[in-house]
């Protein structure tokens, strides 16, 4: 694929120590760079990686050919997996359920969307880390609900579960998984042999989940609202 135009992003971050690529399916090459990065520099290092960008935007474009849910169609927003019919209202701006419907009011449908999902995401997170923590007897802080970028949940040392919204979008058994996943960081806080021992315990079909995500992950960070 050399020769080929890629279309990528620039993210200069003062916290990144050394240049960064990252290729999700469905989303421009993204380019950490620290700050003070110079244009040779930058030109050097993607010279250098040029193969590397072409493997893996292979990869991408074979995992989005195999694997897609159809998030990008028109009109449809989805649920807990299943796909809503979006329609326009005429009452106040926000977005309301009506069976299979969403009805989206006001000037920026967009906005009102994500709205809709974030109050979703902690409807649904809040109802399934209340039911699996009382399961595993485990007790946490609070919860969270962020656009993570990098990661689909994550575990505080005091107990604070933060968990992406998208996870709305997914199956109900997938957002299950990564609630007990952070869960059991309340008794294993890392990635070691025991945390694992511990999710084959008490989720024994958690790698077919997690596989579910690799798969899929890129397409609902992909996924625009509205």
């Amino acid at each position: 694929m050399r020769g080929e135009a890629v279309l990528a992003e620039l993210r200069a971050s003062r916290r990144a120590r050394r240049l960064r690529l990252t290729v999700r399916t469905g989303r421009p090459l993204e380019i950490t760079v620290p700050r003070g990065t110079s244009e040779r520099a930058l030109q050097r290092f993607l010279d250098d990686s040029a193969d590397w960008i072409a493997a893996r935007l292979g990869e991408a474009r074979e995992r989005e050919a195999r694997h897609t849910l159809g998030l990008s169609r028109r009109g449809t927003v989805w649920l807990s997996g299943r796909p809503l019919t979006v329609v326009r209202g005429s009452g106040r701006a926000g977005a309301v359920r009506r069976g299979g419907l969403l009805v989206v009011s006001g000037p920026d449908p967009a906005a009102a969307i994500e709205r809709w999902y974030r109050r979703e995401a902690r409807r649904l997170l809040e109802a399934a880390t209340e039911r699996e923590a009382a399961r595993l007897h485990l007790s946490y802080t609070r919860i969270a609900v962020r656009d993570q970028r990098t990661r689909w949940g994550s575990c505080s040392t005091r107990g604070t579960l933060s968990f992406s919204w998208r996870l709305a979008i997914a199956p109900p058994e997938i957002l299950e998984y990564v609630v007990t996943h952070e869960l059991l960081h309340l008794r294993e806080h890392n990635h070691s042999r025991a945390f694992w021992a511990l999710l084959d315990e008490h989720r024994p079909g958690w790698r077919a989940e997690a596989r579910w995500l690799r798969d899929h992950g890129d397409e609902l960070h992909a996924f625009a609202p509205g």
